[in-house]
């Protein structure tokens, strides 16, 4: 289909900063392998000056056009910007723009592509967020009504647009993801780590994710008592950015007698977090819901063997790679991370299946359903 791509491509990561995770991952990802498989198409992307300052440092950003306007990307107004002022400075300078974060303008001269990633927002809302919620609550179906076309994550991702929102399936096109990073920076010395972030000798636990409620890490704390019974000297580590829901873990940690037993490193740099995947006895995603799951890829790159909840579009991602646990059944978290910790054939098989699902989800292949989801778009328009 790219022989009926536009000429000209917008891309709205008008929400892009530093440490964003999945939306970070997926546009810096993205957006070069587009290139490659399009070399006709000039794409440009729509960022605050925050984002393109982030941006410049990417080797393709000479190759793109970063776009800032005084309008666009200012804190507390970026959804309202993206509703109103971005469709006719969009139109004016593309021919097809993408919005890759669930809002996007209400009109547009531009042809009108949306990736909406979850519902998380509606099927399992995070109470410290319920400001950010409400807007979505407010703004997303309408935006999702009104696109040309959609882009799901998932299958899961993809029914829960239609049940929540009200859209009919064949505006859906199902574009999964790969792995975020290619395992390049020198891990950090095992000993090193284990004593800068107080790990001890013992196994270690490793869970990447955001620290909001429904990656369901309360239930994973709890788990960790059952299996701090067998395992004295077991960590569980969860690094990423502080949140207020951080302080809630740490406290029940506390409460349950394991806050020696739970680590919460700050944000770790790419070295930190090679050595904790190389160190980490198994990997856990607890998450209730997600509309696809980048960490899982990037353990099982790694040959870390998964354990992940039987919910929303994990199984889609591991696939016969990964053991499966109820994500309400704290008793069912911990008989999964107990395995791992005790079976050695099957911590062995997993890592071989794990390396090889990992290897069947691809960049390029994310790129070209994208792009063909673009000639989908823009064939209606024409």
């Amino acid at each position: 289909m790219s022989d009926r791509l536009p000429s000209r491509v917008g891309i709205n990561a008008l929400f892009l900063e530093p440490r964003m995770g999945g939306l970070d991952t997926y546009v810096r990802a993205l957006l070069p392998e587009m290139m490659r498989l399009a070399p006709q198409v000039r794409f440009s992307v729509f960022c605050s000056p925050g984002g393109r300052e982030y941006l410049m440092r990417e080797q393709w950003s000479q190759e793109v056009d970063l776009i800032t306007h005084p309008l666009l990307g200012r804190r507390g107004l970026k959804a309202a910007g993206e509703l109103t002022v971005l469709g006719p400075i969009a139109g004016r300078r593309v021919d097809l723009l993408h919005s890759v974060a669930m809002t996007a303008p209400l009109r547009t001269r531009a042809v009108n592509v949306v990736t909406l990633a979850d519902v998380t927002w509606i099927v399992a809302p995070d109470p410290g967020e319920m400001g950010t919620v409400r807007v979505w609550r407010a703004v997303v179906p309408p935006v999702a009504r009104r696109a040309d076309r959609l882009i799901a994550l998932s299958q899961a991702g993809a029914e829960h647009i239609v049940e929540h929102l009200n859209v009919a399936a064949e505006r859906i096109d199902i574009v999964p993801l790969a792995a975020g990073s290619d395992g390049s920076a020198i891990p950090t010395p095992e000993q090193e780590l284990r004593s800068r972030l107080q790990l001890g000798q013992g196994p270690v636990i490793l869970s990447v994710s955001a620290k909001k409620v429904h990656k369901n890490l309360s239930r994973l704390v709890q788990a960790m008592v059952a299996v701090v019974q067998r395992h004295a000297d077991a960590k569980l580590v969860l690094p990423g950015n502080h949140t207020a829901h951080e302080d809630e873990l740490r406290e029940l940690a506390r409460a349950e007698g394991i806050a020696a037993n739970v680590v919460f490193p700050a944000y770790v740099n790419a070295e930190d977090l090679e050595g904790l995947y190389a160190l980490a006895r198994c990997f856990v995603f607890a998450s209730i819901n997600e509309g696809f799951g980048i960490p899982i890829l990037e353990a099982m790159r790694r040959g870390v063997p998964v354990a992940c909840a039987n919910a929303s579009a994990l199984p889609e991602v591991a696939g016969e790679a990964a053991i499966y646990f109820d994500p309400y059944s704290v008793p069912d978290i911990a008989l999964a991370l107990t395995q791992l910790l005790e079976d050695s054939a099957l911590v062995q098989r997993l890592s071989t299946l794990g390396a090889q699902r990992e290897a069947t989800f691809t960049w390029e292949a994310s790129a070209q359903g994208t792009l063909d989801s673009y000639a989908r778009a823009y064939a209606l328009k024409r």
